[in-house]
């Protein structure tokens, strides 16, 4: 009797070796970034600027400090939102498109989520941000006119770098 059995092992593909990772800690926030962005002076208290040449893009995190009352989230964030569209509009070359708007109610609690996600033909505008009774947080990623590298480093951000303590 021939018996014939073979076994095929799937071929192994190189995993990347895992970046490395640098801490910028703040009482609000700590954010996690390889060595090639580098961090920017700013004249504005409780606001963080970090630039990437690499990814040719530009990350800003700051903190308000507002006591503001749940009867007023939601009119904060569509004067906060519609402020970032209008400022967009001012550096924009020309037609802006807006991919996302949204506010609704944080998941964890206690709060408004904010989100605002645009392009024009050179660069894309991604922020995150968060009302609550104590703060108003600010996440904006700016990047190149590639929205699809632009959305994957923001979800990397959110999924892995950025760690925000609310409310």
């Amino acid at each position: 009797m021939k018996i014939s059995y073979s076994i095929k092992l799937p071929t192994a593909t190189a995993v990347p070796p895992r970046e490395k990772l640098y801490p910028y800690e703040y009482n609000e926030f700590c954010l996690y970034l390889p060595e090639d962005w580098k961090q920017l002076p700013t004249p504005e208290e409780r606001t963080f600027n970090w630039y990437s040449e690499p990814a040719q893009a530009g990350i800003s995190v700051s903190a308000d400090f507002y006591e503001v009352p749940e009867s007023k989230w939601a009119d904060f964030a569509e004067v906060n939102l519609n402020s970032r569209h209008q400022a967009f509009l001012k550096v924009s070359d020309g037609k802006v498109n807006v991919v996302q708007r949204s506010v609704k109610p944080y998941s964890g609690g206690g709060g408004l989520e904010l989100s605002y996600v645009a392009h024009d033909s050179q660069m894309t505008y991604l922020y995150l941000g968060y009302v609550t009774l104590r703060k108003i947080f600010n996440f904006t990623l700016t990047c190149g006119a590639d929205t699809a590298a632009a959305v994957d480093l923001y979800n990397k951000s959110m999924q892995e770098r950025l760690r925000v303590k609310i409310p």
